[in-house]
C-alpha cells in the first residue's frame, strides 16, 4: 500500500515498500506501553466532505500515545528541529563553492551540492497515487512511508488528490526568501528534510486570517476544500496539518491566524515515525502484518494484503511468557500450505544455514495437520516459527517452563501409554449409539469418563472420519465458552484420515474433561502421565538444544536402508542419563497405512501381537508427526512399527528428578494466526 520498492535506509532503519506490500524494520514499543491507559480515538465521519472551515485542534500526543504509535486522539507537536530529533542533516545551503549552488526559482534540488544527499535521503513514489503520477512525488527514506499511506487512504476514501508536493530545498519565507543563498541548515524549510508534504494548494491557499470587528482571527471561516476526516487521517499517520495555524496553532484567542492549509509536515523523532507506521498497519484489518527475522538477525515488519505468509520467512512470536518462564509448550498448526513442506520452531538468533536441522510439523499442499513443541524463549521472551514453504501457522499456548517451585507450578509423572477412549468400541462412548463424535448440537462433544482428576498428557487420534475439523480437549465447562465452539486446538484431520497429536488437557473445576469436534470423526485418546504440583518423586524439565538421533533415510547402518519395518522394534540410542525424553517423533515415506508406537523398549520386546496404544499415525506415502515421552533403558529408547515407513526423532528435552523446570499451566490461548495477520491489533 505503500510506494518505494527499493531498499532505503535510515540509520539503523531499512524500509521497503510498495503499493501490494510494506515492510518495515521491527520496533517495539516500550515495556509498558501497551499496559498504559491510551485516550479513545475520534469517531470519523467519512460522509461528511464539507470543508472544515472551523478547525479546532486536538490535544498535543503525550509519551504514551507516541511510545505506543496510536496518534489517532492527538497531534504530533514535539519541538525542536530536525536535526534535534534525530534526522540525517543535509548541506547547509549555499555553502561552498557558487556553482555547486543552482536555484531554479522555487528551490535548489538538483543541485551538485546536494547529488549526495538527495541519493540517499530522498525518494519518490513508484506507483500513482490519485492524479499524482509515479516519480512526482518526493520524500525523506525513513517517512515515505507515512505520506504515502496517508495519500493513499484518503484517495481510496474519496478525497480527490489533484497534485502533491513535498521535498524541495529551500528556507522559510521568515528568513527573508525561500533562496537564503549563504543559509543555515536551521533556515530550511521542512520541505527541505523531506519531511513536508503540500497538496491541492489551488484550493487551500495561504492567508494571514483577520477578525473583520477586531475579534479572534481563530474564528474566521478558512477557506479550504478539506473536510474534517482527511485532517483525521493525517494525524492518525502522525502528520501535523498548517491549517490549524503556527505558533500556537490556534489554540487561544489571537488577532490574526497563519493558516497554510495545504500543509502537512512530521515534527517528531525517527521512532516515533517508525512506532506510528507499524501501529497503523498493524491495526488495518485489511493488512496482515507479520514480524520477520531474516537469517542475519535483521528484524522487520512485513504487511500484505493477501494475508501471506512466505517461503523462508522466520516469525518471530511473543507469547506473554510469565516472569521467569525459559520455554513455552505450544500447540503448532499448519494449515494452507501452497504445497509439501514443513514448520520449525526455533531460536529468533541468527542462522548460518538456509533451513533449520529439525522440524515440529510436517504436511503436504492443501493439509491440516497439528503437533504439541516445547520451545525455548529467547532473553526477549519470544521464539520463532521457520516456514520452509508459503503456509500458514497457528498457535496455541498451554503451559509454560519455569524454575518456579511455589506450589502452583507441576511436574511429570509419566505411565506406561493407557487407552481411556476408543469411540470405535460401544463400551468406550456414551453419547451415540454409534459412538462418533457427532458436530451437530450437544453431540459434538464427549465426556472423557475415565480421565484423571489431575492434569494430565494424552495422546489423541482422529480416524474414520466422515468431515475434516478439529479435536479441542479440555475441562468440559471450556467446551461451552464462547459459545459452544472452543477457542483452540489440538488436532487437526481430513475426511477418512488418521491423525494423532499429544495434548495436555486440565480437567475444569467439577474434575470433568471433555473433547470437542468440529466434523463427524472417531476419537481415542491414550493417557501417557499425569502432572502434578504436590508429588516429590514428579519428573521436572531439562531443556535441550533439539537434536536430531534418527534418521532412517540417512543412516549408514544397512537394517536403515528400508526405515523401520512392519511389526520391528527398533532400538535408537539416546546420549541421556534421564528416565524419559521428550521427543518429536516423524513417519515419512510410508508404503503401507500404520502406525508407529513409542514405549519402554522391555514392554515392546514383550510383545506377542500389536500394541495397544499409538503415537503416530500415517498414511501411505505420508508424512505426520507428534511429540511424546519416551522411556529410557540403558541408553536406548524404542519404536515399533504397523507398517512398512521411515522414522526421524527428535529430542527436545529430558524429563528427571533433578530437572530444573517445572510446568506453569494455564488455561489455552491463541497467540498468533497466521491466517489473520500474525498475533493481530496491537491496541484496540
Amino acid at each position: 500500500m505503500i510506494s518505494n520498492a527499493r531498499p532505503q535506509v535510515l540509520g539503523t532503519l531499512a524500509i521497503v515498500t510498495s503499493l501490494g506490500i510494506a515492510t518495515v524494520v521491527s520496533a517495539e514499543p516500550a515495556d509498558d506501553a501497551q499496559h498504559v491507559a491510551i485516550p479513545a480515538p475520534p469517531v470519523i465521519d467519512y460522509t461528511t466532505n464539507d470543508p472544515w472551515e472551523h478547525p479546532v485542534r486536538p490535544p498535543v500526543c503525550n509519551e504514551a500515545q507516541l511510545e505506543m504509535g496510536d496518534v489517532r486522539a492527538c497531534v504530533v507537536r514535539t519541538y525542536g528541529g530536525p536535526t534535534e530529533h534525530g534526522w540525517a542533516t543535509p548541506p547547509a545551503p549555499g555553502v561552498g563553492e557558487a556553482t555547486e549552488w543552482v536555484w531554479n526559482g522555487y528551490s535548489y534540488r538538483g543541485s551538485p551540492a546536494l547529488a549526495e544527499w538527495e541519493a540517499e535521503q530522498i525518494t519518490s513514489n513508484e506507483q500513482r497515487i490519485g492524479k499524482v503520477y509515479a516519480g512526482d512525488f518526493e520524500s525523506h527514506v525513513g517517512i515515505a512511508a507515512i505520506f504515502e499511506n496517508f495519500l493513499v487512504e484518503i484517495t481510496a476514501r474519496g478525497y480527490e488528490l489533484r497534485n502533491a508536493h513535498g521535498y524541495d530545498f529551500r528556507c522559510t519565507n521568515a528568513t527573508g526568501g525561500w533562496s537564503c543563498p549563504n543559509g543555515s541548515v536551521n533556515d530550511l524549510s521542512f520541505h527541505a528534510w523531506g519531511l513536508a508534504l503540500d497538496m491541492n494548494a489551488d484550493a487551500n491557499p495561504i492567508e494571514v486570517y483577520q477578525h473583520p470587528s477586531g475579534g479572534d482571527a481563530c474564528e474566521v471561516a478558512m477557506e479550504t476544500d478539506m473536510p474534517q476526516w482527511v485532517i483525521q487521517t493525517a494525524e492518525k499517520w502522525g502528520l501535523y496539518w498548517g491549517g490549524y495555524g503556527w505558533g500556537d496553532g490556534c489554540a487561544s484567542p489571537s488577532t490574526s491566524a497563519y493558516r497554510d492549509p495545504p500543509h502537512f509536515e512530521f515534527r517528531g523523532t525517527q521512532e516515533m515515525a517508525e512506532q506510528i507506521l507499524r501501529f497503523n498497519l498493524r491495526n488495518d484489518p485489511d493488512l496482515g502484518c507479520y514480524d520477520i527475522v531474516d537469517l542475519d538477525g535483521t528484524e522487520r515488519m512485513i504487511c500484505n494484503r493477501e494475508f501471506v505468509v512466505e517461503a523462508g520467512w522466520r516469525v518471530a512470536i511473543g507469547p506473554d511468557a510469565p516472569a521467569g518462564a525459559t520455554a513455552a509448550i505450544v500447540n503448532l498448526t499448519a494449515t494452507a500450505a501452497s504445497e509439501d513442506g514443513f514448520f520449525s520452531l526455533e531460536s529468533c538468533a541468527a542462522r548460518e544455514t538456509a533451513y533449520p536441522e529439525t522440524s515440529n510439523v510436517n504436511f503436504v499442499e492443501g493439509q491440516d495437520v497439528a503437533n504439541l513443541a516445547v520451545i525455548p524463549l529467547d532473553a526477549d521472551g519470544r521464539f520463532c516459527l521457520f516456514h520452509s514453504v508459503e503456509a500458514h501457522g497457528v498457535i496455541d499456548v498451554l503451559a509454560f517452563l519455569t524454575s518456579s517451585t511455589d506450589g502452583t507450578t507441576y511436574s511429570v509423572a509419566p505411565q506406561a501409554p493407557s487407552r481411556i477412549v476408543d469411540t470405535r468400541s460401544q463400551p468406550s462412548c456414551d453419547t451415540s449409539s454409534e459412538c462418533e463424535i457427532r458436530p451437530v448440537g450437544d453431540q459434538a462433544a464427549i465426556v472423557i469418563e475415565a480421565a484423571p482428576d489431575e492434569p494430565y498428557l494424552a495422546n489423541l487420534t482422529v480416524t474414520r472420519s466422515s468431515a475434516p475439523g478439529f479435536i479441542s480437549a479440555g475441562g468440559c465447562a471450556q467446551m461451552v465458552a464462547g459459545g459452544g465452539v472452543p477457542t483452540w486446538s489440538n488436532l487437526n484431520y481430513r475426511v477418512d484420515e488418521d491423525r494423532a497429536n499429544l495434548a495436555i488437557i486440565r480437567p475444569d473445576s467439577n474434575l470433568t474433561s471433555c473433547a470437542y469436534s468440529w466434523g463427524g470423526t472417531d476419537l481415542i485418546v491414550d493417557v501417557l502421565g499425569t502432572l502434578s504440583n504436590t508429588d516429590p518423586s514428579g519428573l521436572a524439565w531439562t531443556l535441550t538444544p533439539p537434536k536430531r538421533i534418527l534418521d532412517t533415510r540417512r543412516c549408514d547402518d544397512p537394517r536403515c536402508i528400508f526405515g523401520i519395518d512392519n511389526g520391528e522394534v527398533l532400538r535408537i540410542p539416546v546420549d541421556s542419563d534421564a528416565p524419559f525424553v521428550a521427543i518429536n517423533v516423524t513417519a515419512t515415506d510410508a508404503l503401507e497405512w500404520g502406525f508407529v508406537t513409542i514405549d519402554a523398549c522391555s514392554t515392546l520386546d514383550a510383545l506377542t501381537g500389536s500394541p495397544t496404544t499409538s503415537t503416530v499415525n500415517i498414511d501411505t506415502g505420508a508424512t505426520a508427526a507428534n511429540l511424546t515421552l519416551a522411556a529410557v533403558e540403558n541408553g536406548e529408547i524404542c519404536a515399533w512399527s504397523y507398517g512398512e515407513t521411515h522414522l526421524i526423532v527428535d529430542v527436545q528435552a529430558e524429563l528427571s528428578i533433578d530437572g530444573n523446570l517445572r510446568i506453569d499451566l494455564d488455561e489455552p490461548l491463541r497467540i498468533y494466526d497466521g491466517r489473520k495477520g500474525g498475533t493481530g491489533l496491537v491496541n484496540q
